[in-house]
Order: structure tokens, then C-alpha cells, then sequence
């Protein structure tokens, strides 16, 4: 009487369990590892996003309304400034993108005139420094920072 060969034994079939295991929980690894790396990329570009929308509407106001220090001795004039605004209004200052919340820091938020060695006093102001930090907590529940910070000049 013949035996057939043609059925795996216990053996053979571990074996291709273990070589299978082998190949796939490192490939998963990288898929996950991959995946948190388009999400954290996603996340600072929505950041940079978010930066770039409050620029825009920065030099959307008149020049003259930017900068909140010049307007200290009128509140009421102060708080029409874009600096102000962007410090004291949740409508400026906090963002929702994805389900994650970016808020700029008042904190270190900074609008200051930019004066060349030969303005003097009576100079008319033709730029400002506009510096400002976007924060947010990434889905991996870790913080984040963006800091920005450019140049706003007076159209003529």
C-alpha cells in the first residue's frame, strides 16, 4: 500500500506560517510608521495654510489700521486695528481644519514698525514686521508649533 505524498505536514505548514509573519508585521510597521508621517504632513500644512489665510487678510486692512501701539492713547480706535483683533477675537484667532484646532498665541503675536537709519520722525512708515505662532495638538495628541514671520508694506 502507497502513502501520498502530496499532503503538507504540520511542519511545513509552521514553517510558511513563521516566513509569512516575518515578511508582513515589519511591511506593517512601515505602513503605520508612513501613515503618521502623511498625517503629521497634513496636519503642518494645514498649519502653513492657516498661516498664510491670516497674511492675506492682514494686508487686506488699510496700513494705517495694522499696527495696534500707535492707537494707545484711543482704545476705541485700537480696537478696530488688525493687531488687536488678531490677539482678542477668537474669529481671528482660532482656526478648525480637519477636526484639529489652531490658535494663534497672543502671547507671541508682534506687529512693529520697521524705521531705515535715515527715517527720522516725520518719515512716513512704508513697512512693518508682523510676527505671529500657530499652535495646535495633532491627532497623535502631540503639540505643535509654527512660527512665521515677514514684512507687511504700505501700498502706494
Amino acid at each position: 500500500m502507497r502513502k501520498s505524498t502530496a499532503a503538507m505536514s504540520m511542519i511545513e505548514i509552521m514553517i510558511g506560517v513563521i516566513l509569512l509573519a516575518l515578511i508582513i508585521v515589519p511591511s506593517l510597521q512601515v505602513i503605520v510608521g508612513q501613515t503618521r508621517t502623511v498625517t503629521a504632513t497634513r496636519d503642518h500644512s494645514s498649519a502653513a495654510f492657516i498661516a498664510q489665510k491670516v497674511q492675506e487678510l492682514c494686508r487686506s486692512f488699510q496700513f494705517d489700521m495694522i499696527e495696534a501701539d500707535q492707537y494707545n492713547s484711543n482704545p476705541n480706535m485700537q480696537k478696530q486695528t488688525f493687531e488687536w483683533k488678531l490677539k482678542n477675537d477668537d474669529e481671528y484667532r482660532k482656526h478648525i481644519v480637519n477636526d484639529i484646532v489652531y490658535n494663534i498665541d497672543p502671547e507671541e503675536t508682534s506687529i512693529e514698525p520697521i524705521k531705515g537709519k535715515h527715517d527720522g520722525a516725520n518719515t512716513k512708515l512704508v513697512a512693518l514686521a508682523f510676527h505671529f505662532t500657530i499652535n495646535y495638538k495633532s491627532k497623535d495628541q502631540r503639540d505643535h508649533q509654527l512660527k512665521i514671520s515677514t514684512a507687511i508694506t504700505r501700498r502706494e
